[in-house]
């Protein structure tokens, strides 16, 4: 009750000068627990965010009331995005400034975040993964589906192993096989992979596999490049030294004009669902979520109409990035 009486005092220094006394104790006597507060997140984690927004409407409020655990649309400013229109939204609502804080992280850990409590929710791209997280009690049923993103088949102009466009990507990665272990070629014919457990990483093993071939197991295909990294850098040295690779627009956009030049896009995703170049993103409440209420707010405003613009509408360099989710019939 001191934590309470404490947080109500501090946030009457926030009632405007305008506001009755009232009218701002009625205001104030919504937050009924530290979660509705928004203070309580601060110490349910040990973890450093990766970055914090606040809606540029106020400064370091201190008040994070949302945790967010993401990898790559955290790093493309998609959650910044989110976390910017959530927060004026609510505020225009009546809600007081409060922030909301970005983890990154890829899959596994956004749900092992969940599982301890470090986060709130997760956006994840892995529809296996989530089920068994809901299954497990890690996170609440229903998933939410937030976004879709089309991945990219990119390689050399000189293109070696004589990809056709026109050829579906199961054909692309089994002539770029065939191509790598057939006669020698200028350049030789080599495949990039991240080799990092990304979601990029694992589409990519997934198209080798249903091809029947794994050219990471023994005996090692020599072709198979293992580069374990980031986005942008394992990007960066397949164009470099000529090799096919999986990417996403953000990062080949995240390259400067000169970079983007010295490759080829093979094969865009489409948004069907069942197209292995397209990515399913959704979004886990977790069952330790330590602003559970906060966390299902959030969840309805990203699948409605408000954070389904945002989604959109999001551009980098001028080209949008994602898909919004696929409309309920």
């Amino acid at each position: 009750m001191k934590l309470f009486a404490t947080v109500a005092s501090f946030l009457a220094l926030t009632c405007s000068a305008a506001e009755s006394a009232a009218a701002c104790n009625d205001r104030l006597s919504n937050y009924n627990t530290s979660s509705d507060l928004g203070i309580s997140t601060s110490f349910c984690s040990v973890l450093k965010p990766t970055a914090v927004y606040n809606g540029s409407i106020s400064k370091n409020t201190g008040f994070i009331k949302l945790r967010i655990a993401n990898g790559a649309a955290g790093q493309t400013g998609l959650i910044k995005a989110l976390a910017d229109a959530y927060i004026k939204d609510r505020v225009k609502g009546g809600e007081l400034p409060f922030e909301v804080a970005w983890y990154k992280s890829d899959t596994t850990k956004a749900i092992e975040f969940l599982q301890t409590g470090e986060v709130d929710v997760a956006i994840t791209y892995n529809e296996v993964a989530e089920s068994i997280a809901i299954d497990q009690s890690i996170a609440e049923s229903p998933s939410y589906f937030a976004f879709r993103e089309n991945l990219l088949l990119v390689g050399p102009p000189s293109n070696p192993a004589n990809l056709s466009k026109s050829d579906n990507i199961f054909s692309l990665f089994s002539a770029i096989y065939n191509a790598a272990e057939g006669p020698t070629t200028v350049p030789p014919v080599r495949f990039l992979s991240r080799y990092d457990k990304s979601i990029i990483n694992i589409k990519e093993t997934f198209l080798w596999a249903t091809l029947g071939q794994v050219p990471w197991a023994t005996a090692y295909s020599t072709w198979y490049h293992q580069y374990i990294s980031i986005a942008v850098p394992a990007l960066n040295a397949a164009i470099k030294l000529d090799e096919y690779t999986i990417t996403d627009r953000a990062t080949l956009l995240s390259l400067s004009t000169h970079m983007q030049n010295q490759t080829v896009i093979y094969k865009v995703g489409s948004d069907n669902t069942t197209d292995p170049l397209m990515i399913s993103a959704h979004l886990l409440i977790g069952k330790n979520a330590c602003n559970a209420a906060e966390a299902a707010k959030f969840a309805s405003w990203l699948v409605s109409t408000k954070g389904q613009d945002i989604v959109i509408g999001f551009k980098k360099k001028g080209e949008k990035l994602y898909t919004g989710a696929p409309v309920k019939e």
